[in-house]
């Protein structure tokens, strides 16, 4: 099974930030109930090894402004404690194969128009905050695009 951990991500402005930013950005956008921040994209294995506790302390995901990584990921910016991402890897005996830096994944870029980075200067300082919940997914790729499913909540 192809499982990942992360915080949903309920973001009631989305089809705003949609709909001023793909005049100028186009690609394959999230679907709105799609939206999370993924602390550990963990690949096929059971499940079961997965469903224990994890310290996940009582705060906020924070998100403050907007980004773009290398004209491929359009994100919003997240601020959060790495010790989440810390105890996932030492718990599960998981690296890092590369940085951990939080982010929402809103688009997968194919394209940028001319104008895109005076419509990103809008939502720049976007800034929202949202209960901090940590969820084992399941994944399931379809002709239509991922399906994500939570499977357990830490």
């Amino acid at each position: 099974m192809r499982l990942f951990i992360a915080t949903p991500v309920i973001l009631p402005i989305y089809k705003s930030i949609k709909n001023d930013l793909s005049k100028y950005i186009k690609g394959k956008w999230v679907e709105g109930w799609n939206l999370h921040l993924t602390h550990k994209f963990i690949g096929e294995d059971n499940p079961e090894k997965y469903k224990t506790e994890l310290k996940v302390k009582n705060e906020k995901l924070k998100v403050n402004g907007i980004g773009i990584f290398g004209d491929k990921i359009l994100y919003l910016k997240a601020d959060i404690d790495e010790s989440i991402n810390k105890e996932i890897n030492e718990k599960f005996n998981l690296k890092n194969e590369k940085p951990f830096i939080p982010h929402i994944t809103l688009c997968r870029i194919k394209e940028l128009k001319d104008g895109y980075k005076d419509a990103l200067k809008k939502w720049k300082n976007i800034h929202f905050e949202m209960p901090l919940e940590v969820y084992l997914y399941k994944s399931t790729l379809t002709k239509k695009g991922p399906v994500y499913e939570k499977i357990y909540k830490y």
